[in-house]
């Protein structure tokens, strides 16, 4: 799928400042620690949304990230900077607008049903049913519409993290069992952080499907 500039203006009302606050919020659920961006990232993420590149596609790229992240832990934790690569490889929007180009409109009623087939345990039964509707009722421009997506699938997962709370010890251990061969060679400090980013990944892998990269590639393959 490929959108032009007409399509996104005419049917996307989301502010440069709304689409970064989505991206900070999902890169914070994703690997805790603290609820801001580096100010290199920061830079970085206005450079992307200036040249337009959609919010859906830098948060998938963060997910596809984290996937290669699970196979061979490095010493630094997410960033948007890693991230770098996967996003500008992707062939972007054309800068010149179209205006006899019509508006296109999607919805995502067939993820929805996939979702409602989701098992997950009863204490997240009714967050399912809220991402659900939510995602059933999205109808509007592909990007508007995959960045409302992962919104409610941000949401999910937040939920997800915090009902783990209560039993959060063996995913801790499981976190440093997953991390034994960076403890030496890491602060004590820094070593903590990363077991919470890892911690939350071990969550969020239990439902894939709820996840930024889902909802882009079905909204891309529109």
């Amino acid at each position: 799928m490929t959108m032009d500039n007409s399509q996104a203006s005419q049917t996307d009302d989301l502010s440069l400042a709304d689409k970064a606050e989505e991206v900070r919020a999902y890169i914070v659920a994703v690997r805790g620690g603290a609820p801001f961006l580096s100010a290199a990232d920061g830079r970085l993420l206005v450079t992307w949304l200036e040249q337009g590149i959609p919010v859906g596609r830098i948060l998938a790229a963060i997910d596809e990230v984290s996937e290669k992240r699970r196979k061979k832990r490095s010493r630094r934790r997410l960033t948007l900077t890693a991230c770098k690569r996967s996003i500008e490889k992707t062939p972007q929007p054309s800068p010149e607008p179209q205006p006899t180009a019509k508006p296109m409109t999607v919805t995502l009623h067939a993820y929805a049903a996939e979702l409602n087939a989701l098992e997950v345990p009863p204490t997240l039964q009714g967050e399912r049913a809220k991402l659900v509707a939510r995602i059933g009722s999205l109808e509007g421009s592909p990007e508007r519409v995959a960045t409302d997506a992962i919104a409610a699938c941000r949401t999910f997962q937040e939920a997800a993290w915090e009902a783990m709370q209560a039993n959060i010890k063996p995913i801790w251990a499981e976190a440093e069992a997953e991390l034994s061969a960076l403890r030496s060679v890491l602060k004590p400090d820094q070593f903590e952080a990363y077991i919470d980013e890892v911690a939350r990944d071990i969550v969020k892998r239990r439902t894939p499907l709820v996840s930024a990269k889902a909802v882009w590639d079905r909204v891309s393959a529109l």
